[in-house]
């Protein structure tokens, strides 16, 4: 622990003292007082309380995975969280590349292609920018690596209209430690839920071993990390649920 942090929770120690002392001299009603210091403990950790009341009264309740329908197809659709992306760069052989987070898993599982409605465009020096209107980019396997020839790529490029037949939406919403992640799959053709898939996550906050000192702040950077990712289900498929409905066509 270091000692700018020791020293910054000796400060805030002392000034929650000296205003939960300046509340108890000021009024003798037990409500106001004990206000104040449930203020002064929950002010630097009320992200984590609140995050794990939470998780752990919902994690019964909201998990949820549905499979309704299954089907074989050549690729799959996605439109949503983690599949919204493309990267611009450089490939191994110099040459400009575009990807999307995980195009290339989707390959290895043996699908002739992916598809994916990107909004966001992000080269590796850039920021992110916002693609208005959306594009509908396609992905198929690129070319090898001279120097590592057993892995797969995708390359990935616009397109005009969608091939696959099935989609895949996907959402995440996030607030305090809390993550909640939603899929939902569908035949386009006939707007047919095939299946669904819920999670929440509490994420391990960063901060003080065994108290999480303002962490709200993002002000702690990479320090000690005092308790663990958990989540419902307890293994996540929110990745890989989709191979379970929609399987590659052989």
């Amino acid at each position: 622990m270091s000692v700018i942090v020791l020293g910054m929770m000796a400060l805030y120690l002392i000034i929650a003292s000296i205003a939960v002392l300046q509340v108890w001299n000021r009024t003798s009603r037990r409500l106001y007082r004990w206000l104040a210091v449930a203020v002064a403990v929950l002010l630097p950790s009320w992200d984590a309380v609140l995050s794990t009341v939470f998780f752990y009264a919902a994690c019964p309740l909201f998990s949820k995975a549905e499979i309704y329908e299954t089907a074989e197809t050549d690729g799959i659709y996605y439109e949503g969280y983690y599949r919204d992306k493309i990267f611009i760069g450089k490939g191994w052989n110099g040459n400009e590349v575009t990807e999307i987070l995980l195009a290339d898993r989707d390959i290895k599982k043996g699908y002739q292609y992916m598809e994916s409605l990107v909004t966001l465009r992000k080269s590796y020096e850039d920021k992110e920018t916002a693609l208005s209107p959306p594009v509908v980019y396609r992905c198929i396997e690129g070319p090898k690596d001279e120097k590592r020839p057993w892995e797969v790529f995708a390359q990935c490029a616009p397109v005009t209209e969608i091939r696959s037949r099935y989609v895949v939406k996907s959402e995440s919403l996030k607030f305090a430690l809390i993550e909640m992640d939603f899929m939902k799959i569908s035949d386009r053709s006939t707007g047919r839920l095939m299946a669904e898939y819920r999670e929440i996550a509490k994420h391990p906050y960063a901060g003080i071993p065994f108290y999480p000192f303002f962490t709200w702040l993002n002000w702690h950077g990479d320090m000690v990390k005092a308790n663990q990712y958990v989540s419902c289900p307890e293994k996540s498929k929110f990745f890989s649920f989709q191979y379970e409905v929609l399987k590659a066509k052989k």
